[in-house]
């Protein structure tokens, strides 16, 4: 059974690499095959390993090598992927899916030679550490599947970076442009709850969810100005049900919003979402409690990434080099999304093949990953050399 998973598998895959190097030249089209493939199968991002789990003969340095002369080579650029994947990304979306963004961290505290490392604030170690900060961006298509759209790490040491705000808003551009001013719903936690942010999606009529700290100053319609917090303090006292919403404005902009919030059990605080999507009942709130809600998935996904495919685990120095790397490193994901949403029994296939494994088996990117590469293991120099081949 994942020997079939495994056959299937190196089917899309170059499938998956021939619409995503469309228009791009041959070279570029080998490099990205071969680093795709091994990054599935890679413990890390180190190359060397990387390298080892390409089905090609030859001196294993050499390969390394050159993954690294192409992965800072000034005449190819990731852009042309993106967009590629982007064109073809959008066609399992609708208009009104779920865009979730996020921050995370990679943290480097034994890096020395790193270009531009900055201060970040690890989670493990709750304490500022060097490293770089990273923008993730996930899709929810009509099945519910998750997407990466971008992983793109940043340092604001870098030339020519001038905020983490401002690198945010590009990359939202970028999204824009290639899907279209309006598409999608933009889901955000307590982070983003800066007027920074919320100005320009009020301006580029980008559809919005954000977390509140509840410490922002609103104006109710007639006019009456107080914090966020007193007012949803005032709403549950007024209804005395779990779930309230209000249309209030901000002082410096004309533009109506909405605010919902609701208790969640076990804590004393309620969760406050602003939003410029229309809310007037409460099926309305309800149904922007359930897609904020659906905000958790990215931390299963970046659980995954940093965990089974080792994100923070790379030994590259160039600044442009771990940008392209660690965007590879989520289009390697969605291949995996592209597998099981492309095959209507491909779950049940990998649940048959996981029936005896003792391995964790929570999340559907996990099982695909443990069945392709327990099959690897044992046939690597057969089955690997399809999934290596260029796309005609």
């Amino acid at each position: 059974m994942s020997e079939t998973i495994l056959r299937c598998g190196a089917r899309r895959f170059q499938r998956f690499v021939q619409k995503l190097t469309e228009g791009v030249n041959k070279p570029a089209v080998k490099f990205t095959t071969e680093l795709l493939c091994g990054l599935l199968f890679s413990p890390d991002l180190v190359l060397t390993h990387i390298a080892a789990r390409v089905a090609f003969h030859g001196p294993l340095a050499a390969r390394a090598k050159r993954f690294r002369r192409q992965l800072t080579n000034r005449r190819w650029s990731v852009r042309h992927l993106w967009a590629n994947y982007l064109t073809w990304l959008k066609r399992r979306l609708d208009i009104d899916r779920l865009f979730i963004v996020d921050l995370t961290d990679l943290a480097k505290p034994y890096a020395r030679k790193m270009e531009y490392l900055a201060w970040v604030r690890d989670a493990d170690q709750d304490g500022l550490v060097t490293g770089y900060w990273c923008v993730e961006v996930y899709a929810l298509d009509r099945q519910g599947q998750l997407w990466p759209v971008i992983l793109w790490p940043y340092s604001v040491e870098a030339e020519g970076q001038l905020s983490q705000n401002d690198q945010v808003l590009k990359i939202l551009s970028g999204i824009d442009t290639a899907l279209g001013e309006g598409f999608g719903i933009y889901v955000f936690d307590c982070g983003f709850d800066a007027y920074s942010y919320i100005e320009p999606f009020v301006a580029s009529r980008r559809h919005f969810i954000i977390r509140q700290r509840g410490d922002r100053a609103v104006v109710l319609d007639h006019g009456v100005r107080l914090l966020l917090g007193d007012l949803v303090e005032h709403l549950f006292a007024q209804t005395h049900h779990w779930l309230v919403y209000k249309r209030i404005y901000l002082p410096a902009l004309t533009t109506p919003l909405y605010v919902v919030a609701y208790h969640v059990r076990g804590y004393d605080r309620p969760v406050i979402l602003l939003t410029n999507l229309v809310v007037e009942d409460l099926d309305g709130a309800l149904q922007l409690r359930h897609r904020y809600a659906r905000r958790w998935d990215c931390e299963t996904a970046i659980q995954y990434l940093k965990s089974q495919m080792g994100l923070e685990r790379f030994a590259v120095r160039r600044y442009r080099a771990i940008q392209r790397l660690v965007f590879l490193a989520g289009l390697a994901m969605a291949f995996l999304s592209y597998l099981l949403a492309s095959g209507r029994n491909m779950k049940q296939r990998i649940d048959d093949g996981l029936r005896y494994s003792r391995r964790p088996k929570r999340l559907w990117f996990y099982r695909v990953t443990i069945c392709l590469q327990d099959v690897w293991l044992q046939q690597a120099s057969r089955s690997l050399r399809p999934w290596c081949r260029p796309p005609p």
